[in-house]
């Protein structure tokens, strides 16, 4: 009779023990989704070594097709990728960088959610000897030291190719609106420093009327345009400092009565729907940013990183900004 309830007991306690490691396993994979992918604590064999990769939020259309890119470059030179997903949270993003420490990854790569705020959490990593590559937003410059490279876009360089777009439309000589991103976000800064540099250097007669912030919003960017058109009856231009706020302001465009042309719509980006809108006319054009190029050229310099273990040199490589107009949309795809 004893050995039965022993038995019984012993039976009971190793059930219990099952589901206690079951649920715990399941919390791991089914947790928060802004730390599920830090789950797996235990450094993943890959020849060339395991990239934490660390876009500021996976949910933004422009990232899919960055994100398979960059993986697709770093897996087939033998490296392992882990996503970690900050939903755009600063404080989160901090906690993952604290996780991939934790992983003793090899490498960091990180669009930061604030360029300022992320400062501490790059220097916890060059303290821990984990390197951290930044891409397609660059830092304050004090994060500097704590990098080995910035890789990706410069935001001041497409600044000054959609500056040279406006210019172009309206022949140097007329009135605009700006559709800003956020208000002294880094590359909304740069963008407008670029605009400003590019006039002065080519003296342009082009009076900028006014500029709002729409949170990256494009119904924001529909709200922003119908009040610059209310407010100024002789516009010429405007900048969206991103294709979707252009498609916002194409929206208060039609709205108003305008025609494809009216106004001259510079963006940036090369979206499918900003394709579109030169074809149409609604828009004179944008500077392209392929994801797809963009994390490949990323993924490059992580892997030269990865196999040299030397800081990258240049210390800042940005990729190319090409213009689209209507000469040349045809020669472009959508991307995203």
């Amino acid at each position: 009779m004893k050995k039965i309830k022993s038995l019984i007991l012993l039976v009971a306690v190793s059930l219990v023990v099952l589901i206690l490691l079951t649920g715990c396993g399941a919390a791991a994979v089914m947790g928060s989704s802004t730390t599920a992918a830090a789950a797996d604590t235990t450094k993943a064999t890959a020849a060339l070594g395991t990239v934490a990769f660390m876009w500021g939020g996976f949910d933004a259309p422009f990232v899919a097709p960055h994100a398979k890119s960059f993986t697709e470059t770093l897996t087939a030179a033998g490296a392992k990728v882990v996503n970690f997903d900050a939903k755009w949270d600063a404080a989160v993003q901090s906690t993952l960088v604290d996780d991939a420490i934790a992983m003793k990854v090899d490498l960091i790569a990180i669009c930061p959610v604030d360029p300022k705020a992320i400062i501490p959490a790059l220097k916890k990593a060059f303290d821990a000897g984990v390197p951290v590559m930044v891409f397609n937003t660059r830092t304050e410059p004090e994060g500097d030291p704590y990098i080995i490279g910035y890789s990706g876009v410069g935001a001041y360089e497409q600044g000054l190719v959609a500056a040279e777009l406006v210019f172009e439309s309206v022949k140097g000589e007329g009135k605009l609106a700006i559709v800003e991103g956020v208000a002294g976000f880094s590359a909304c800064v740069d963008y407008q420093k670029a605009v400003d540099d590019y006039f002065a250097k080519n003296s342009a007669k082009i009076e900028q009327l006014g500029k709002q912030p729409t949170g990256w919003a494009v119904a924001e960017a529909t709200k922003v345009t119908e009040d610059f058109l209310t407010r100024f009856s002789n516009l010429t231009a405007i900048f969206a400092q991103d294709d979707y706020l252009a498609g916002g302001a194409k929206v208060a465009m039609e709205e108003a009565g305008k025609k494809p042309g009216d106004i001259k719509l510079v963006g940036i980006g090369g979206t499918g729907d900003a394709l579109q809108m030169i074809k149409d006319g609604w828009m004179y054009g944008t500077v392209l940013q392929s994801p797809i190029t963009e994390a490949k050229f990323e993924a490059e310099r992580v892997i030269e990183f990865l196999k040299t273990k030397k800081n990258l040199d240049p210390f800042y490589k940005y990729i190319d900004n090409p213009k689209i107009t209507k000469e040349n949309v045809g020669d472009f795809k959508s991307e995203f």
